[in-house]
């Protein structure tokens, strides 16, 4: 096992074949800029090592995957400060979107916002049977939800899933994310990263470059959508997160936070 150390945010296993990338930064494992430049470098790591034929992302947490940005930091930035992690966050995105082996995000608990944009990455999603829920509740706080995310997932849950996920008040439950095929397994929490990592290894079992060009071609198309309209989208999402409408549904929602 190669662990990160007690104040690195990620968590870095070997299984076998396997590579486990557990998120490991508190109760909620927010996205701040460190965890965001720690989870890509280890990503690519992985995706560059040729004894790693899979990889699994997951949490160390047993109730949240991921809960999103960090708020605390990110909804008190400067205009630049934000800007350069979203692009931070964006590299990681489409780093795991296009990611050349095999990818299954096992997910404990919430996937939310950010966190459900990065389980939306993933080749497949394995979920813990439970109270967990995922979706992307942006508009909730008066802030969009970015169009070159959408394009992307378009090709990995689908539009009904994504309906459901941005436009509904809250995230919806794992067991409905299953029935709209945004979500592959329930599991009991127990067994949920065992038989995620078992399947990352029977997936890398087929030949590294085959496997990489049929992702390929299934994501291709919407990877280059999203492209056309990033900078765009970018700049509405910036502009949204810094409107009074985005600044006040942030600060209730830290205030929310920090009354638990």
């Amino acid at each position: 096992m190669r662990d990160g150390g007690p104040e690195r945010p990620l968590r870095i296993e070997n299984r076998g074949a396997v590579r486990l990338l557990v998120l490991d930064r508190g109760k909620a494992n927010a996205l701040d800029p460190d965890l965001v430049r720690t989870l890509h470098d280890a990503a690519l790591e992985a995706e560059g090592d040729g004894s790693v034929r899979g990889v699994v992302l997951t949490s160390a947490s047993p109730r949240v995957f991921c809960g999103g940005f960090d708020l605390a930091k990110m909804g008190t930035a400067d205009r630049e400060t934000f800007g350069r992690f979203i692009r931070g966050f964006e590299a990681l995105f489409y780093a795991l979107f296009l990611y050349r082996k095999p990818l299954v995000a096992a997910l404990p608990g919430h996937a939310v916002a950010g966190g459900c944009l990065l389980a939306g990455t993933a080749d497949f999603r394995w979920a813990a049977e439970g109270t967990g829920t995922i979706g992307l509740p942006e508009a909730s706080l008066g802030v969009h939800v970015p169009r070159h995310f959408l394009e992307a997932l378009r090709a990995t849950v689908g539009d009904h899933a994504l309906t459901r996920w941005s436009l509904s008040r809250g995230a919806v439950s794992f067991s409905e994310a299953l029935s709209l095929g945004a979500v592959d397994r329930l599991l009991p929490p127990a067994g949920l990263l065992d038989a995620a990592v078992a399947y990352a290894e029977e997936l890398g079992t087929a030949p590294g470059d085959v496997y990489a060009s049929v992702k390929r071609d299934l994501r291709g198309t919407a990877y280059e959508k999203a492209r056309e309209v990033l900078e765009e989208s970018r700049a509405v999402f910036v502009d949204s997160w810094f409107s009074e409408a985005g600044q006040k549904g942030i600060a209730a929602t830290l205030a929310r936070l920090r009354q638990r």
